[in-house]
């Protein structure tokens, strides 16, 4: 429950992309999202060990799907939800990639204008320090780092900071694809872990849990949009 906790407050407020499947080596840890066979979605989920918070407890508010590029994630009016997961937890781990992918942007969204919406925002945790909010009413969390897929005028690879979590919490877009395109993320967590956070001398920390997560509260066109994600791997 912790972890949850956490990772309600902390999403509220070599880089880059490759083609997909662009892992050298055996990945240390897989979390798929193409092995959906009957049943509840909701289940499914829940199986692998994601929870379901705020609007993602509502389905004429945020619709989960299974199509052929693994899970679809659908914003259909001003949201914001959040699936957090305690259950994955790594020491050897380096890198992560995603397969991953965006058929509709929000509109109007942009870090550059302070406009902090994301069609599917996957934020990793670092450790299990407790790093402070900068709210009395927001719960400290450990460090993270959120990644996005953006257009427009959002610089790739740049650690953003968000209205909270100032010391603990960056926010980076990694690529810019075509709307439908899947593109696989590849990032460097040991890198971003000593720059982003100065800790050029330290060793990184376990990843300590993960999230799914979509915010559309600012954004025009009603707030919908939908992504797509079909793998997430953790190689050393």
């Amino acid at each position: 429950m912790r972890l949850t906790t956490l990772a309600l407050g902390a999403v509220l407020l070599c880089l880059g992309t490759a083609p997909a499947w662009a892992g050298h080596g055996e990945p240390t840890y897989v979390l798929r999202f193409t092995d959906y066979d009957h049943g509840s979605i909701d289940d499914w989920l829940q199986a692998k060990g994601f929870q379901f918070k705020h609007d993602l407890q509502r389905r004429d508010r945020i619709n989960l799907d299974v199509g052929p590029n693994g899970l679809v994630i659908e914003a259909k009016r001003q949201a914001f939800g959040i699936m957090p997961n305690e259950y994955v937890n790594l020491r050897d781990f380096r890198f992560i990639e995603i397969d991953w992918g965006v058929n509709r942007f929000p509109e109007g969204a942009s870090y550059e204008n302070e406009v902090r919406n994301e069609a599917l925002l996957v934020t990793v945790f670092l450790g299990e320090e407790d790093q402070p909010s900068g709210s009395m009413f927001i719960p400290d969390s450990p460090f993270f780092v959120s990644l996005f897929l953006c257009l427009d005028n959002d610089r790739l690879n740049h650690p953003y900071i968000g209205t909270y979590y100032k010391k603990g919490g960056r926010f980076v877009c990694t690529g810019k694809p075509e709307e439908g395109q899947m593109v696989t993320t590849r990032f460097d967590l040991f890198r971003a872990y000593q720059t982003f956070f100065e800790h050029k001398h330290q060793r990184i920390p376990v990843v300590s849990g993960i999230a799914l997560s979509l915010d559309t509260q600012k954004s025009d066109g009603g707030g919908k949009t939908s992504a797509f994600i079909r793998e997430i791997r953790f190689y050393h």
